[in-house]
């Protein structure tokens, strides 16, 4: 009778242990996750804010990139920033797009928040597109914005931050 209740004992025990190790791991693994969102966060307010101070777009740009605006109903405007053919193979590109229009949503980013995107000069590499939304309910050919771009990447080993500066 005794040696049951020390073995019954001993299986609560480990139990308990196993249960509360399990937990320990768990918030190690919840403390990871929520360092590396706030290192995303930083790092998107930092790209917001080095763009907001830029004037000009960056000379000889390794790529093409194109901005183009679309009227969707009566009270919105979608923009979308491609970023494509590249010159020179491109790798760890982060993007992000501003504009100077009053908004509650986030600016569009890639390689921040999600996957890194490498650009490949092979045909069949894909270019990223960067999509937003702005409000506004006049007529589009009326429409000014300004729309602002980093693009941050490796080239031939080095780090490089471009920038693309262009109005409507």
């Amino acid at each position: 009778m005794k040696k049951s209740k020390i073995f019954i004992v001993a299986l609560i025990l480990l139990a308990m242990f196993t249960i509360i190790g399990c937990n320990k791991n768990d918030d190690s693994k919840k403390v990871d996750t929520s360092s590396s969102i706030e290192k995303e966060k930083n790092t998107y307010i930092k790209f917001v804010k080095e763009l907001k101070k830029v004037k000009e777009s960056s000379e000889e740009l390794p790529f093409d990139i194109n901005v183009s605006y679309d009227k969707l109903d009566d009270e919105e405007i979608r923009y979308q920033v491609v970023i494509d053919n590249p010159k020179v193979e491109l790798k760890e590109i982060k993007a992000l797009a501003i504009h100077d229009k009053q908004t509650d949503d986030v600016f569009p980013s890639v390689g921040i928040f999600d996957s890194i995107v490498d650009l490949s000069t092979s045909s069949n590499s894909k270019g990223i597109i960067l999509v937003g939304y702005i409000p506004y309910d006049g007529n589009i050919d009326d429409f000014d914005c300004e729309i602002k771009v980093l693009i941050s990447y490796i080239k031939d080993e080095n780090k490089i931050t471009s920038y693309y500066v262009t109005k409507k």
